[in-house]
């Protein structure tokens, strides 16, 4: 090889054809990694909201680490929710959102803070419904996009009404969940599900139109969908499995793999996400979580 590159014409070749060889070895080892996305997905960026009241959350940014990997997408963007806005959303032209865990009762978001969770929560049926983003809640962005979308949440045994003072009642460890509907979601799973929880709320009522996918005695909206838009919501942790028990790595790979299914065809039939497409908001969202605005 190095005395066939003497020579600058020959040399130009040699180049030429050794880059030629790197880059069909570069696509030949992209095309068979199914786990690490393929296409626009693979480049374009994908955003973790983090609902915690104080900007970070440690088990946000556990879920922000798994996905990043799994996804094989290292642009993703951990944002508080105080940051959406309509132009960031636009700016980023994201692959899908995750809504993040969070620890704290949804009444302690007050003030300042309280108005920007509402602002948020605004916003969320118009990514899923009118920009047609795919969007996972875990935890409590399970309890999030039921507010935005009309649920209620309160404690575990508790009122729908109800916040503070929080009872014994959690539900802790991991739980058997039973599955109640067929779904691309348990694509690999059979009949039951193991999933690790720790929370002390859950979704009391479901959202209008939307599907509740799994359950269980103690708290019946396990995991639930929308009706018609690639949006789920897990109440449980699925970023938190292992070798023993993979079925939340199952459940977040299904999503990954329904939202890359869903950006080749749907998203790219559609123009880019813009400001304006924000700007006719149904004015009956603004009044559906108004409790939370102290």
């Amino acid at each position: 090889m190095r005395d066939f590159c003497r020579g600058f014409p020959v040399r130009v070749l040699c180049i030429s054809i050794i880059l030629a060889a790197l880059q069909i070895g570069l696509v030949w080892a992209g095309g068979s990694a199914s786990e690490s996305g393929s296409g626009a997905d693979a480049n374009r960026p994908w955003i973790m909201v983090s609902l915690a009241r104080d900007v970070w959350s440690k088990g946000g940014g556990h879920a922000f680490s798994v996905i990043k990997e799994m996804s094989g997408n290292p642009n993703g963007i951990n944002v508080h929710f105080s940051r959406i806005t309509p132009e960031f959303i636009a700016d980023t032209q994201p692959a899908f959102i995750i809504l993040s865990p969070q620890g704290t009762p949804w009444c302690r978001y007050s003030g300042e803070t309280g108005i920007a969770l509402q602002n948020f929560l605004w916003m969320l049926p118009l990514l899923a419904e009118e920009q047609n983003i795919p969007i996972l809640g875990i935890c409590g962005g399970h309890q999030a996009l039921a507010l935005s979308f009309g649920g209620k949440v309160g404690p575990i045994r508790g009122g729908e009404d109800d916040c503070l003072p929080y009872s014994r009642d959690r539900q802790s460890g991991v739980v058997a969940l039973k599955v109640t509907a067929v779904d691309p979601l348990f694509s690999g799973v059979d009949g039951e599900l193991h999933i690790r929880q720790s929370h002390y709320d859950e979704v009391k009522v479901l959202p209008k139109g939307f599907m509740v996918l799994a359950s269980d005695r103690l708290c019946p909206i396990q995991i639930m969908r929308h009706p018609t838009k690639p949006v789920y919501g897990i109440q449980g942790h699925p970023e938190s499995f292992s070798g023993s028990r993979p079925d939340g790595r199952i459940l977040l790979r299904n999503f990954l793999d329904i939202a890359r299914t869903h950006n080749k065809g749907v998203r790219q039939a559609r123009p880019q996400i813009s400001p304006q497409a924000f700007l006719w908001q149904d004015p009956l969202i603004r009044f559906r979580n108004e409790a939370l605005i102290k």
